[in-house]
C-alpha cells in the first residue's frame, strides 16, 4: 500500500501532467478532470493576463496548441514558489530565462520582451511602506531618490515596439533603456531613455536613501568626464525636473 506522501505525489503529479494519470475508476477519472482543468486553466490565465504580446506573439507565429504546451511544460517542470498571481508569471519569466526546450523554437527576444511584460504588472501591484510623495509644481528642490514604483530595466532589444507586427531579427547595435513606473495618477508608463538619462537613474537609485542633486552632478562628472561640466549639469536639472514631473523621481 502507498505511503500517504506518495499518494499526494502521484496526485500532484496527475494534476500537473495528465499524461501520468492511471485511470482507476470513472468517477475517480471524472472528479480527476476538473482538477486539472482547474489549475491548469487558473496557472494559463496567470501567465496570459501578464504576458499578453508573448502569449499572441506565440499563438500567431506557431497556434493556440503550441502557447498550451509552453504553459503545460512550465507547470510540469517548475515548482512555483508562491500562490500569488504576479509570483507565478514572474516565475514563468524565470523559467523562460533557462531555456526549455519545447520542441519549437521561440523568438530570441522572447526573454526580455516576457520580463519588460511582467515589470508592468510588478509596478502596477507594487506597494510601498515608505513615505513617499509625489513632486509639485514650483517645488524647492535639493535632493531626490527614485519613486519605489519605477524600475530602471536594460534590453538588447527595444521591447516596447515588439509585437505580431513587429518581430526583430537580431538585437540593437546598443542597449536599451527604460524606466517601468506608476504615476501619481496610479497609471503605468514607461520611458526610453538615453544612456547618460538612464546613467543618471542608475546614480540615484545606487544611493537608496537618496542623494542631493550637488553630489549627483559631481558623480556625474566623474562618470562622464568627456562631457564640459556646464553642459552636463544644465542637462542634469533639466532631467531631473522632467523625471521629477512624471513621477519617476521623487523629492526627499
Amino acid at each position: 500500500m502507498p505511503s500517504l506522501q506518495q499518494s499526494q505525489g502521484e496526485f500532484v503529479q496527475a494534476i500537473k501532467d495528465p499524461s501520468t494519470f492511471i485511470l482507476e475508476d470513472e468517477e475517480y477519472a471524472r472528479r480527476m478532470k476538473i482538477y486539472q482543468s482547474l489549475f491548469f486553466s487558473n496557472i494559463n490565465g496567470f501567465v496570459s493576463s501578464a504576458l499578453p504580446v508573448l502569449k499572441s506573439i506565440i499563438i500567431a507565429q506557431f497556434g493556440e496548441n503550441q502557447w498550451e504546451q509552453v504553459i503545460r511544460q512550465f507547470f510540469i517542470e517548475h515548482q512555483c514558489r508562491s500562490p500569488y498571481f504576479n509570483d507565478i508569471s514572474k516565475e514563468f519569466v524565470e523559467y523562460l530565462a533557462t531555456s526549455p526546450a519545447f520542441g519549437f523554437e521561440l523568438p530570441a527576444f522572447s526573454c526580455e520582451l516576457a520580463h519588460y511584460e511582467w515589470l508592468e504588472l510588478d509596478v502596477a501591484t507594487r506597494s510601498s511602506s515608505e513615505n513617499n510623495a509625489f513632486y509639485k509644481p514650483g517645488q524647492d528642490i535639493e535632493e531626490v531618490k527614485v519613486s519605489p514604483f519605477a524600475t530602471l530595466a536594460s534590453y538588447s532589444y527595444a521591447v516596447h515596439l515588439i509585437g505580431p507586427d513587429h518581430l526583430p531579427e537580431s538585437p540593437m547595435d546598443v542597449p536599451q533603456y527604460y524606466v517601468v513606473y506608476r504615476d501619481e495618477e496610479y497609471q503605468v508608463q514607461f520611458v526610453h531613455l538615453t544612456a547618460m538619462t538612464a546613467m543618471l537613474v542608475h546614480t540615484i537609485e545606487v544611493a537608496e536613501e537618496g542623494i542631493s542633486l550637488a553630489v549627483l552632478a559631481n558623480q556625474l562628472i566623474e562618470q562622464a568626464p568627456s562631457i564640459p561640466q556646464a553642459t552636463l549639469k544644465a542637462g542634469m536639472e533639466q532631467t531631473v525636473v522632467d523625471l521629477l514631473q512624471k513621477g519617476i523621481l521623487m523629492p526627499v
